[in-house]
């Protein structure tokens, strides 16, 4: 039985499509979004190293509990820090929970 070209190129044709459809995206996956950026709320005006905490100067009143952390001028993480339930606006006390918080740097949520 002797094929014609045609058909080949159909079959092949076929073949190929069967192929590309098969290897689609899953559309209903969820879209990942990163995460947002932190949202600078302050200054570290004072650090007692001793008692470990550090005075925030921030117009906003952060709930106790809630982390923080100290950043350098280039955006590094220098502190993890942790509101405590002191506050005397526009200064709110955070406990420092790891890392070294330096006076003058910015404070994000």
């Amino acid at each position: 039985m002797k094929q014609h070209p045609r058909s080949l190129l159909l079959a092949a044709i076929c073949l190929g499509l069967t192929a590309c459809a098969s290897h689609r995206q899953d559309i209903s996956a969820p879209i990942k979004t990163p995460p947002p950026a932190p949202k600078a709320i302050g200054r570290v005006s004072l650090v007692n190293e001793e008692l470990g905490f550090a005075l925030i100067q921030t117009a906003e009143t952060p709930e106790a509990g809630t982390p923080l952390q100290a950043r350098s001028q280039d955006g590094s993480e220098t502190a993890l820090l942790k509101v405590s339930k002191e506050q005397k606006r526009p200064f709110v006390i955070a406990d420092v929970m790891k890392g070294k918080p330096h006076v003058g740097e910015v404070v994000t949520k």
